[in-house]
């Protein structure tokens, strides 16, 4: 049985001046290597980082647990698409009128 693969992005604020570190360290986990971490953009705007990962909710959790772990980030967002979201149980779950 095939697990559906999920996406979700991290948005990151690393302390300045610490870009090039956390870049590093995410490569030294090997987050990107086994393909959990899809794309790693340094971006300019309200945050340094946007991280797209990919895999199970359940790797999922436990990459962005391991991203906030960071000591070079300060701050993260996530980002989850509706697609992750099985809507037919939350329907289900609804308090009928």
């Amino acid at each position: 049985m095939s697990q559906k693969e999920n996406r979700a992005y991290v948005l990151v604020i690393i302390d300045p001046g610490n870009e090039q570190n956390f870049a590093n360290e995410i490569l030294t986990k090997g987050l990107d290597l086994d393909s959990k971490v899809e794309r790693m953009d340094f971006v300019h705007g309200s945050f340094d980082f946007i991280i797209t990962l990919r895999g199970s909710k359940e790797k999922i959790d436990l990459m962005i647990l391991e991203i906030r772990k960071s000591p070079y980030v300060r701050r993260t967002e996530t980002l989850i698409p509706f697609e992750m979201f099985n809507w037919e149980d939350l329907a289900n779950k609804q308090p009928s009128s």
